[in-house]
């Protein structure tokens, strides 16, 4: 059995059921009453003979309503895998043996694990589909669903209690843990980062600019693989990521009113900032982590490339038609606009970016970067950049802090090894070239 994850636009719940009966014909009819509770964009899971999965679907409803998370994406895309998983075993997901080994909640860690080890996915996003999973049965659980034997035990862990305070320190706590871990070892590559905040090199970066340029990637289609196009959206959307650091949410509600046509006199500066830079926020219309908001530099280059794109006939035709879609934000349009005139979603870019990969991994096998890794690729070359005109590492840092949006330091840091590795790899390279041109003399 196949499984998909399917995108439901609008659902409504907590609806009264009431039944009826036609005295004329005995014919039985069910309406639902009441106004209920309207959800929007939630991802579900089917079957793909097209029945949901209702112990899936029932806990995705959950997490939306009550407990208020705005995605269920990664949570929906553990249980894609996870029910994928338990075909492949012959076991059903309430369907647990005395032995934890044969549990499949344990066979599943171990499946994480493996595809950690040899490359299938990265180690963040094991982590995450193994909590969505405990959640998952947390939930039941906690519902009084009756399990022959429980998912998985309990065990006391201790917890070291990390405070300001002077009474604070040195001081822990018990708490009550599941005993299912992944228990990976720890990674040495890339300063132990997550691989999602590891930047593209700069060899990396042409090869993934050059595909845009040009404008088409490898593709599968209904015919087989073929060259496909790229459309400007995304290209724009790529840029946009690389050169500012926006995330994705964070571009497909970006909005076309910060867009102006540079002057002369800002063309001759590389960059946009303070006050000629982009102010983003919730306020704005902008869907920023935790909705903060921040001041963001940008290209003046590619400022002129956007302004030119959204006075194109072009984006004025689905400009038009997202007006008549969105009657509620004709003054703030966003500036990324699908055919159909509504707003781009972030799959979307996810899509064209698998392609963009696979493409460059036609040249260069190791390239598993995800579209988030621009972000990251922002943050190293612009501190690069900074340290390279002279600037004060702790000033260059306080500025990329402030243009990208991080509460913490920590991840900061983290880019700075990379700019330090790299700015020594650029020193050897120049006292290799100094030797061979002395020897040229």
């Amino acid at each position: 059995m196949n499984y998909i994850l399917w995108t439901v636009p609008s659902l409504t719940i907590d609806q009264k059921l009431s039944k009826s009966v036609n005295s004329d014909t005995g014919e039985i009819s069910f309406n639902f009453n009441g106004k209920g509770h309207d959800v929007q964009d939630i991802v579900l899971l089917y079957q793909d003979n097209g029945l949901p999965v209702s112990v899936v679907n029932n806990w995705l409803i959950y997490l939306k309503t009550s407990q208020y998370r705005k995605y269920v994406n990664t949570q929906a895309q553990a249980l894609l895998h996870y029910f994928i998983f338990l075909d492949e075993i012959g076991l059903e997901w309430d369907e647990m043996p005395i032995t934890s080994r044969n549990k499949p909640t344990y066979k599943f860690s171990k499946h994480l694990k493996n595809s950690v080890m040899n490359g299938a996915i990265a180690r963040t996003t094991a982590n995450n589909y193994l909590g969505s999973i405990v959640s998952f049965y947390k939930f039941y659980l906690n519902k009084g669903y009756e399990f022959i034997n429980k998912p998985f035990n309990y065990k006391k862990i201790k917890v070291n209690v990390d405070g300001g305070h002077e009474f604070s320190r040195g001081k822990f706590v018990f708490v009550d843990s599941t005993d299912i871990r992944l228990n990976l070892p720890k990674d040495k590559s890339n300063f132990g980062m997550p691989r999602e905040l590891v930047p593209l090199s700069e060899h990396e970066w042409t090869l993934v600019d050059k595909i845009c340029r040009q404008g088409k990637v490898n593709s599968n289609t209904s015919s087989g693989a073929a060259l496909v196009n790229l459309s400007e959206e995304f290209k724009l959307a790529v840029s946009l990521a690389r050169y500012t650091g926006l995330r994705r949410e964070e571009l497909v509600t970006f909005r076309s009113k910060f867009i102006y046509k540079p002057t002369a006199e800002q063309l001759n500066n590389k960059y946009l900032v303070h006050s000629n830079g982009v102010h983003i926020s919730p306020q704005e219309g902008v869907e920023t982590k935790g909705s903060g908001s921040r001041t963001i530099e940008m290209p003046s280059s590619l400022m002129l490339q956007l302004h030119q794109y959204i006075n194109s006939k072009r984006y004025i035709k689905r400009r038009k038609l997202f007006e008549v879609n969105n009657s509620d934000e004709l003054n703030n349009p966003p500036l990324f606009i699908s055919q159909n005139g509504h707003h781009y979603a972030s799959r979307t870019f996810n899509a064209r970016w698998c392609e963009v990969r696979n493409t460059v991994k036609d040249s260069h096998p190791s390239f598993n970067h995800k579209f988030h890794n621009l972000r990251s690729t922002y943050a190293v070359a612009r501190l690069k950049e900074l340290l390279n005109q002279g600037i004060k590492e702790g000033d260059a840092l306080d500025y990329i802090q402030s243009v990208m949006g991080h509460k913490s330091r920590s991840t900061l840091l983290h880019y700075l090894k990379f700019c330090h590795q790299t700015l020594k790899a650029n020193e050897v390279y120049e006292q290799a070239l100094e030797l061979v041109l002395k020897g040229e003399e």
